[in-house]
């Protein structure tokens, strides 16, 4: 165990799936709050605090309109709990929580740069204008970067979150020409499954942690499920073959609880309907305790 390993660990619920394509991964923080695997985590040492749940309304007037509602509240709490130095991890829900997650850092530290480690096997890039499918939950890291719908862009400070130069992406192996061409205009470190394979994961977060702390304040861990082999990890709505080897990122995670420079974390798409033998259940309580305990 890690001697700076952060104790206190205030969780936030994203419980919606509206910026996905199906409803399972709306339910997975909902899972997670009744878990006994996920409740051992005292035992290991934690003291989790639920913080905020978010669900869809039915009085809501669209999909866009929903994510901006509760992305909102959201960034709310994380502005909050950055305000009183609280370290936070958001559960997903699909992966558009991001954008209400990280607005709500860049609200409570408005005039600092921040870093961003994104985990994922897509790159989350989408603009309404390059999406096929329309779902929000691939449009994350643009709004982000200040492009998109503006009533996603502006939540909490109305200027981009990030600097281009401070976001590494892990684990890409699926996307679309629009998204790419995006980040290849912005020049964003992409780190795909090729390179991760043949670095090791250890040595790919060491160079990822460098990029998201290069001038900057501190930074972010952002993981989708689908970033993991569906061996591993089968509870996720859109997986995808030869991703990351679950026991390997939980052990290369422990890097992460002894950096005060991690602001916080989140981990989305965790589709309980989805899963086998409580394979992504055990993996997402290992990876908090990787995290936030280092062990």
């Amino acid at each position: 165990m890690i001697n700076n390993a952060r104790k206190d660990v205030y969780l936030l619920s994203y419980a919606s799936s509206v910026g996905g394509p199906g409803p399972g991964c709306g339910e997975g923080p909902l899972f997670l709050q009744h878990s006994s695997l996920f409740a051992n985590l005292t035992n290991a040492g934690a003291s989790l605090h639920w913080q905020l749940t978010t669900t869809p309304n039915p009085t809501d007037e669209s999909k866009l309109l929903s994510v901006q509602r509760q992305c909102t509240r959201l960034a709310n709490e994380v502005s909050q709990l950055v305000h009183d130095k609280k370290f936070f991890i958001t559960l997903g829900g699909d992966h558009s929580c991001a954008i209400g997650t990280w607005s709500g850092v860049k609200n409570a530290m408005p005039e600092q740069n921040l870093g961003l480690i994104w985990i994922d096997a897509h790159m989350d890039s989408h603009t309404p204008l390059t999406s096929p499918s329309g779902n929000i939950h691939g449009m994350p890291i643009a709004c982000l970067l200040g492009y998109g719908e503006p009533i996603l862009t502006k939540i909490g400070a109305s200027t981009a979150k990030f600097k281009p130069e401070n976001i590494c992406m892990i684990g890409i192996r699926s996307f679309e020409e629009g998204e790419a061409n995006l980040l290849k205009q912005l020049n964003i470190r992409i780190i795909g499954m090729d390179e991760v394979q043949h670095r090791g994961l250890a040595d790919v977060l060491t160079e990822a942690i460098d990029i998201a702390t290069q001038g900057t304040h501190g930074y972010g861990l952002s993981i989708d499920i689908d970033s993991i082999d569906p061996e591993d990890a089968p509870g996720t709505d859109v997986a995808e073959e030869n991703g990351l080897s679950g026991q390997e990122l939980c052990q290369a995670a422990q890097i992460f609880a002894a950096d005060t420079r991690l602001i916080g974390a989140e981990i989305a798409e965790f589709d309980p309907g989805r899963d086998q033998d409580q394979k992504t259940e055990k993996l997402i309580t290992k990876l908090v305790s990787a995290i936030t305990l280092g062990k």
